[in-house]
């Protein structure tokens, strides 16, 4: 699939702010799991691995660890995973803006994390949706992916800048 050819997943206004339905939560794991455990990707010449243990997260127990992290972002006061559908409705961009990575549209970018891990950012900025990988010897594992918030969008250029040396 082309960058052109992204579109959300589902009408906006038939997604809730809570959870998605349950014929909303079976597509959006069906495309991962089609994405990313039964069909394997290369990224950079690495094997791309997701966390496939079970959640424990109320709204989606026993789903994948990944998929979870990817529709869910971490509340601001409560610090717990919370379903987030901007991200949940753009869970089928994550293959597509890998595997057009060398698309100049595409900001690809590494940054040491806090932890001192290597991770590739892959940036759609032009669409505010970014997506995580860490290396994982000898892989690449999928962390998470995101619309960029605006506040947050001065950080990633300067972190694009300084890769570039620009």
């Amino acid at each position: 699939m082309s960058l052109d050819e992204l579109d959300d997943l589902f009408d906006l206004d038939d997604l809730s702010f809570d959870a998605p339905t349950t014929e909303q939560l079976f597509t959006m794991y069906g495309i991962f799991l089609k994405d990313f455990v039964n069909n394997r990707i290369t990224v950079l010449g690495k094997e791309l691995t997701v966390n496939t243990s079970k959640s424990e997260h109320r709204d989606f127990k026993n789903k994948a660890e990944t998929f979870v992290h990817v529709i869910t972002r971490k509340g601001i006061y409560s610090q717990k995973r919370q379903y987030d559908r901007n991200r949940a409705n753009r869970i089928h961009w994550i293959r597509p803006i890998l595997e057009n990575a060398n698309d100049p549209r595409i900001k690809c970018f590494q940054k040491i994390n806090e932890d001192n891990e290597n991770q590739h950012y892959f940036w759609y900025k032009e669409e505010s949706f970014m997506v995580i990988l860490r290396e994982v010897n000898p892989n690449l594992a999928v962390v998470t992916a995101f619309c960029v918030d605006p506040i947050e969008e001065y950080m990633y250029s300067s972190w694009y800048r300084e890769y570039k040396g620009i």
